[in-house]
């Protein structure tokens, strides 16, 4: 019996160790995502900005001319 309580202890302490590498890995994951969504955010608001200022170049064109059928 005290042979396998030793062994039901190690079995604890390995599946511990187990679970703390997970919450790690969890933890880093979400890390992660939290950088990627920060980065495709500002990947965003650039190409807002980009699309504002040809947007803006745009109205400041002379209207066109339309050609006229001869």
């Amino acid at each position: 019996m005290s042979r396998e309580l030793q062994e039901h202890r190690e079995t604890i302490r390995h599946l511990e160790g187990r679970t703390r590498n997970i919450e790690e890995a969890i933890k880093l994951l979400a890390q992660e995502q939290r950088h990627n969504r920060e980065l495709e955010s500002a990947e965003r608001e650039k190409l807002m900005l980009r699309l504002q200022q040809e947007v803006a170049k745009l109205k400041e064109l002379p209207p066109l001319r339309s050609k006229k059928h001869r």
